[in-house]
């Protein structure tokens, strides 16, 4: 008896489909209340049965509400919402030579942040000093998840974020760009409230546990001390980039003042 042969099907085989990719989500009132203020929000999912508050009124005059069960939202929006999320419209991708063309005047830069709420904050405080921008790189940091964009109270809609390859290159290219890079470090030798903050500078923000890589630090213009009165060595990340944004906007409020 003759082997069968498989009979072969001239057919094109069918191609598998990519999955459609998901739009960003975020929640928090006060996160997505930021982003639509931004426009960037494309629909806001509401849970039924909310109490009054204004900024769901406003929310309601700036963006399309879709009122869904309180369990509807939960599956959409893990962690605390409060009531509210939101689908987004694409984030701008800001490569860092279109980031330095705006001619900016203060940037931060995350090197190794990898705590989203941590990521987050320290945007919010970029956002409120004034930050032209922030600098993340690819890999070693936390992404911009909804828990960080709820962190940062919709910072991170607000601002020009460009990814780079690694934090060492693009920190001499901000440098080649007449900017200077100022590293936050324990073991810096000027305080921060030495060093003129008013001309246009980079702050460099580095880990909980590691601080500002070794190679960031030697390519840093300056590196910048915090004082420390307690037990404890050293400020939470977030918390030592808000004294040092603070200290900018101090300086530069200041020196606006003493101008005729």
């Amino acid at each position: 008896m003759a082997a069968r042969v498989p009979r072969v099907s001239n057919r094109p085989r069918r191609r598998e489909r990519p999955a459609p990719a998901q739009a960003a989500l975020i929640h928090g009132r006060n996160a997505v209340l930021e982003a639509a203020r931004a426009g960037k929000v494309v629909k806001v999912f509401q849970a039924s049965g909310l109490g009054h508050d204004p900024r769901l009124d406003e929310l309601a005059r700036l963006a399309p509400i879709e009122v869904v069960p309180p369990d509807r939202l939960d599956a959409i929006a893990a962690g605390v919402h409060q009531g509210v999320a939101a689908e987004l419209k694409p984030r701008r991708a800001w490569t860092l030579k279109e980031l330095l063309d705006t001619n900016p005047t203060l940037l931060v830069a995350l090197d190794g942040i990898m705590d989203p709420q941590n990521l987050g904050a320290i945007l919010r405080s970029a956002e409120v000093a004034g930050a032209n921008g922030a600098i993340l790189p690819e890999h070693r940091s936390a992404p911009l998840s909804p828990a960080a964009v709820k962190a940062s109270s919709g910072a991170s809609e607000l601002l020009r974020i460009a990814h780079v390859s690694g934090i060492p290159s693009a920190i001499a290219e901000v440098k080649r760009a007449g900017i200077w890079c100022a590293a936050l470090d324990i073991r810096g030798e000027t305080p921060a409230w030495e060093f003129d903050l008013t001309q246009p500078v980079c702050v460099v923000v580095g880990s909980e546990g590691e601080g500002v890589h070794r190679l960031v630090r030697e390519r840093c213009d300056v590196r910048l001390r915090l004082p420390v009165a307690g037990h404890i060595s050293s400020f939470n990340a977030s918390a030592a980039a808000a004294a040092i944004l603070y200290e900018v906007a101090r300086q530069r409020t200041s020196s606006s003042a003493s101008r005729p």
